[in-house]
């Protein structure tokens, strides 16, 4: 097997390891999810996916087992994004809650996690964002920081500077 020492490295120069990578994660998923469903039929899966650390050539190919993440196996496919928050970039954070739409997933087997944080970054927005795309769920994390910091609700219907372009 190839030692990829950069994510930006191209998955097409080495189809095997680009083939074999995300089938273990696959093989994984699957196991995971007939083990829990032999002792509990009614359970739903949602996977939980970092558009913003998969934001790589090599990444996005090798961490996204489409097959075993499809519509057919999850009830949801979620997505987070909080370097795209820290960076300000509204126009990533729409990108990343609208990722599993592209990947074949309805509005309502979408979900977005936002990341609490300060009141310089835009998370508010992205809530608000998020929302407005009308995917299933918006789930504020982590409560804890939100009470530690002391927000108030419900959320203001504005917030700090972001960036938007386009």
């Amino acid at each position: 097997m190839h030692v990829f020492v950069d994510s930006q490295e191209s998955p097409e120069q080495h189809p095997e390891e680009a083939g074999f990578l995300p089938s273990l994660i696959g093989e994984f998923t699957d196991a995971v999810i007939d083990f829990v469903q032999n002792q509990y039929p009614e359970t739903r899966f949602e996977v939980l996916y970092p558009p913003d650390v998969n934001d790589s050539p090599l990444n996005r190919v090798i961490n996204f087992p489409a097959s075993a993440w499809s519509t057919g196996k999850l009830a949801c496919l979620k997505t987070e994004n909080f370097t795209y928050t820290f960076m300000r970039n509204m126009n990533l954070i729409r990108d990343s809650v609208r990722l599993p739409m592209h990947r074949g997933f309805s509005r309502d087997k979408a979900s977005h996690l936002v990341g609490i944080g300060d009141y310089t970054t835009p998370w508010e927005k992205e809530h608000r964002a998020s929302i407005s795309e009308g995917v299933e769920s918006v789930v504020l994390f982590a409560l804890d920081q939100f009470c530690l910091i002391g927000y108030r609700v419900p959320l203001k219907s504005s917030s700090g500077r972001s960036l938007q372009l386009g």
